[in-house]
């Protein structure tokens, strides 16, 4: 999972290593390469599409904002939240397991496995 802040540390660590400049002049290159990821559509990815089945089929209702949430989040996360959300519906103390499921992959908290 890269997140703008990611890119943006990234950018920042080459400045100051190499200058604005020739950062200037990368994105120059970029800008101008026609197979910049930028001018190619980025299609769904099979991994995508496979978790959001696995969420669904666990039980969990979609919306536009969390299947975006799920694509800029690591399968295993998810997999994780998923986990922890099970185990306190077990104990039946789940009252929102959308909710729970979002804090979960915010927090990347982990399943009991000894439970």
């Amino acid at each position: 999972m890269t997140s703008l802040i990611n890119y943006i540390q990234v950018a920042k660590d080459f400045a100051d290593s190499y200058g604005v400049d020739r950062l200037d002049h990368l994105m120059t290159l970029a800008q101008a390469d026609p197979n910049s990821a930028k001018t190619q559509p980025v299609p769904a990815s099979d991994r995508h599409n496979t978790i959001l089945q696995e969420v669904e089929a666990a039980g969990f209702k979609l919306n536009l904002r969390l299947k975006n949430f799920l694509f800029t989040t690591s399968v295993e996360v998810v997999r994780d939240a998923m986990a922890v959300v099970a185990e306190n519906q077990q104990r039946g103390t789940v009252r929102n397991p959308e909710g729970l499921l979002v804090e979960a992959i915010r927090h990347q908290w982990k399943p009991n496995l000894w439970a």
